[in-house]
């Protein structure tokens, strides 16, 4: 499952969605991983644009929280004062860079956390009609028909003040 240890297997059972009442209160709060070791404190909320749920997270890290790092929300769980995670410290370190300064998320960006972090993502291509009609493509490369099947999934939320 890409570089992620989830909830459910070693560390326990997974967790409930977290939904939007309870993401008001998530931005400063800080991020645990399932082994209660410290992350980052959250920076940004990223809703599914389906569903309207919380789907992601950016944790700051680093010194003074220079670096931002997404995180899934799926298996999280929130008491009202910490976030814990599904996913390990170590596993967050590693997450593809991704610069938020540059606007929203591009699709290959988005593309590559889901596919880091081993979660579903969009809607497979339909299987070619003859074996070898088309060409393989390569772990980590989006086929043509993937592209146009799918749209961003994550837009950035911004709680109104």
């Amino acid at each position: 499952m890409g570089g992620a240890d989830w909830a459910g297997g070693e560390f326990g059972e997974a967790v409930g969605m977290i939904g939007q009442r309870e993401a008001l209160h998530l931005f400063g709060c800080e991020v645990f991983d399932p082994a209660g070791h410290r992350i980052g404190i959250v920076g940004q909320l990223f809703l599914d644009e389906t569903t309207e749920q919380p789907a992601w997270i950016t944790v700051q890290t680093g010194l003074f929280g220079t670096n931002e790092s997404f995180v899934p929300l799926e298996g999280a769980a929130f008491d009202g004062d910490t976030l814990t995670v599904s996913v390990l410290k170590e596993t967050v370190r590693h997450a593809p860079h991704v610069r938020l300064d540059d606007g929203d998320l591009l699709l290959e960006q988005e593309h590559a956390l889901y596919l880091y972090y081993g979660l579903e993502y969009g809607v497979a291509p339909a299987e070619p009609a003859a074996p070898g009609a088309e060409p393989v493509v390569q772990e980590g490369e989006l086929p043509p028909e993937y592209v146009e099947a799918v749209r961003l999934k994550l837009r950035r939320w911004v709680a109104a003040t």
